[in-house]
């Protein structure tokens, strides 16, 4: 087998990574300009190569069912879980390497500027995450 197509088997086999953000939206922020942040990050499918899904908008909440209120004694209200996150980015890389020059390219680094004036707390109200998620 030649080394080009052990490189090619390998970058198939290799996990996706899955990349979540999770923003502290300020509550005077306008919609116009969250729509414009997730119209960016929609963009990023056909604007940053190995990018196989890329969204974002706002986190939906939902009461917990009476089961779970009567069992633990809590309210219904489930909104505390979120810990004031109230919008999330999700990118679905092909693999490691995409994920790692995902944070030099110009498409992400144009989001800052647009992006942190509408975070609380600046980069205290972001929160990111990336996990493997194997091929099957």
């Amino acid at each position: 087998m030649s080394m080009q197509n052990r490189t090619n088997d390998s970058m198939m086999s290799s996990p996706k990574i899955i990349h979540i953000g999770l923003w502290k939206i300020k509550k005077d922020v306008s919609p116009i300009a969250i729509t414009d942040v997730d119209k960016q990050v929609k963009s990023f499918k056909t604007r940053i190569p190995g990018i196989e899904l890329a969204h974002a908008g706002p986190l939906e909440m939902f009461n917990f069912p009476q089961e779970i209120v009567d069992a633990f004694g809590i309210s219904p209200d489930a909104t505390f879980l979120a810990r004031g996150y109230n919008h999330c980015l999700f990118i679905v890389f092909e693999n490691k390497n995409y994920r790692i020059a995902y944070d030099t390219s110009k498409p992400h680094l144009d989001l800052s500027p647009m992006m942190m004036p509408l975070i609380e707390d600046g980069m205290n109200g972001v929160l990111t995450v990336d996990f493997c998620l194997p091929r099957m």
